[in-house]
């Protein structure tokens, strides 16, 4: 392929990314490159069967919805289609991408709900809808995503609560579902998610009191409760979580003071 004008190309074997500047190109065999002025994702994707990595990120002028033969790629890995346009929904064959480890499509205008089909993609490590106009109640497939480390939910519309089932997420490192319209507590169970490093909750709906379970993230590094509605008291059983950086509590209707166990708070930011 060459380079013009209008597309900087990098492709090597199943490899394939793009870089453009005026127009939306994509490789359709290892040979041939075609522009495409409509700025939107061809219709005819699906005809690169091999494909491995498919990366379209930060172009304001790839709008559309997602062809349908895109889920006909079953040897994706990798699909990164943030920063763009797109607008739709998710098809419900996403759960074709059976062999997909890191899901991307931040920063879009995406709408409806995340398909419960999204269980079938068990190899997923890292899924990213933030910033988008999803709504609707998780589906209880995201939470048979047992390979899931990274998780950003991020500036949506979500709704309902946070099921007990996020404990079966044992390999989390990072959980941003903040900036939603969730209801409902934190789930006790989120003490089992043992790698957890970044939790970011604030100004997402919830309420109550903080569970026993939030107690037992010793590794936890970042925790945003703030801008929500959850009251009681902070627990003594803080002071075991000697790895925090960052807490965030305020604008909640906690009462009492911090608790004053020793080493609490030596290494906050």
């Amino acid at each position: 392929p060459k380079q013009g004008d209008f597309c900087t190309f990098s492709f090597a074997k199943e490899y394939f990314a793009l870089r453009t500047t005026k127009s939306v190109a994509a490789f359709l065999t290892k040979s041939q490159c075609w522009r495409i002025s409509t700025g939107e994702i061809p219709q005819n994707v699906g005809a690169m069967k091999n494909l491995e990595n498919l990366k379209i990120s930060g172009h304001r002028g790839l709008v559309g919805t997602l062809p349908p033969s895109l889920f006909e790629l079953s040897n994706l890995e990798f699909l990164y289609l943030n920063g763009n346009s797109l607008i739709g929904s998710v098809s419900e064959n996403i759960g074709q991408l059976t062999k997909l480890m890191d899901f991307r499509i931040n920063d879009n205008s995406f709408n409806g709900t995340i398909p419960d089909a999204i269980q079938f993609c068990q190899e997923l490590e890292i899924l990213d809808f933030s910033h988008n106009d999803l709504s609707g109640t998780l589906p209880s497939g995201l939470f048979k995503l047992s390979t899931l480390q990274y998780f950003y939910l991020r500036a949506n519309s979500f709704t309902g609560s946070i099921s007990e089932d996020i404990g079966q997420l044992t390999k989390l490192n990072h959980l941003w579902v903040d900036e939603n319209k969730f209801n409902g507590t934190i789930p006790n169970s989120i003490g089992l998610c043992q790698d957890l490093e970044k939790l970011h909750l604030q100004e997402s709906g919830l309420h109550g009191t903080l569970p026993d379970g939030l107690y037992d993230l010793i590794n936890l590094q970042d925790l945003y409760l703030d801008r929500n509605d959850f009251s009681g008291t902070i627990s003594e059983r803080i002071g075991d979580m000697t790895g925090l950086l960052d807490l965030r509590l305020y604008e909640n209707r906690f009462s009492g003071a911090l608790p004053s166990t020793p080493g609490f708070c030596e290494d906050l930011e």
